[in-house]
């Protein structure tokens, strides 16, 4: 098999998973890591902290839950304040991470930089519970762990907040990037909340940073919190036609949402790379629609979603999932890397969004 190189982190790079799911021979799958019990809180709690979450591997499991969710112990990073404490409770802001993983650029550098504002910066680290690490070959890692993941993390780490005695927990956001940004605009359907946090104040704020738009879950009803979504004009993995779509189904399913289109940044501008083009696959033309009984509909052809018991079968199924999307309409490549300019600016608009929504 001749062997393809892709430089950089992408939202889906796909070629590796689809190949192992189209000659049905997966690789096994990671180890899961062994972690700590999860963190008894005081007000001074910050650093390295561990919550309990549950595996999904797919949505269908988040909004027609049958028992198939699996217990998983997850870890974050808290960046707190220097002025929390119980009597001044701070807001704070859950993050996940894009599915290159936690960069040093972004994940962390927003934990760090919201803490400085006076808002408390969890990052999450999906990837890690679920055994994905560096060495993990990139196209596995979204088969691996699916943004259904990331949505089941945010909640976990929403219940750990609310435990939090420093936290104000009627003031708690939640802002992803790319995988993540998907993540964190699905976490809006109330169905979901209800399955997996239902008793606790939902999140007060959704900021999606460029998240793909290529899935609709057909949410009936969103908890009611705000999302914005900052998008570049010139980024190809989002088809903003798409996002302007599912941003008015969410509207309709109530919320407000506003969005914020960057009209010369691409994908990622964050990231310490230099701006180039990255021959990958795209899935910004696909239509994946999740249908009313749980199944997936990828571009007018059903795929039926089988039980999902174990560690085995989600993968099995991502990766078949995976696989049909770039039989049937994946598409090459989009631009992506560093743009200082954009990344000052959408540093301002998440500033005055915090000032508005958690901070007065």
């Amino acid at each position: 098999m001749q062997s393809i190189l892709f430089k950089g982190p992408s939202v889906l790079l796909l070629l590796l998973a689809s190949v192992y799911a189209l000659a049905q021979q997966p690789p096994p799958l990671p180890n899961l890591p062994i972690y700590s019990d999860v963190s008894q809180l005081n007000a001074s709690s910050q650093g390295e902290l561990y919550f309990d979450s549950v595996s999904a591997g797919d949505y269908k499991l988040l909004v027609h839950p049958d028992g198939s969710l699996l217990d998983t112990r997850v870890k974050a990073q808290l960046f707190l304040p220097k002025n929390a404490s119980a009597k001044h409770k701070v807001p704070a802001m859950v993050i996940l991470h894009g599915s290159g993983g936690i960069l040093p650029s972004r994940e962390l550098a927003y934990g760090k930089l919201l803490a400085s504002w006076g808002i408390a910066g969890l990052v999450v680290d999906t990837y890690g519970a679920r055994g994905v690490t560096d060495a993990t070959p990139y196209g596995l890692r979204v088969a691996i762990v699916s943004d259904a993941d990331e949505v089941a993390d945010a909640y976990g780490a929403l219940r750990m907040l609310n435990r939090h005695p420093a936290i104000n927990t009627n003031k708690i956001g939640l802002m992803g990037f790319s995988y993540g940004g998907m993540a964190t605009r699905s976490a809006l359907d109330k169905r979901i909340y209800d399955n997996l946090a239902q008793g606790v104040t939902p999140f007060a704020l959704h900021l999606d940073y460029y998240g793909p738009c290529h899935f609709d879950l057909q949410t009936p009803k969103t908890t009611g919190a705000p999302l914005f979504s900052l998008r570049g004009a010139e980024d190809q993995s989002n088809d903003l036609v798409a996002c302007a779509n599912i941003e008015n189904k969410l509207r309709t399913a109530g919320s407000a949402i506003g969005s914020v289109i960057y009209p010369r940044a691409a994908h990622g501008w964050e990231m310490p790379q230099p701006r180039e083009f990255i021959a990958t696959l795209n899935p910004a033309p696909c239509e994946q629609v999740l249908m009313d009984n749980g199944d997936w509909k990828i571009n007018g052809v059903t795929l039926a979603v089988p039980p999902l018991k174990t560690r085995e079968q989600k993968f099995h199924f991502r990766l078949a999932l995976l696989g049909q999307m770039k039989k049937s309409c994946m598409s090459q490549g989009y631009a992506m890397g560093q743009d200082k300019d954009t990344h000052q600016q959408s540093n301002v608009v998440l500033k005055q969004l915090s000032k508005r929504y958690l901070l007065d």
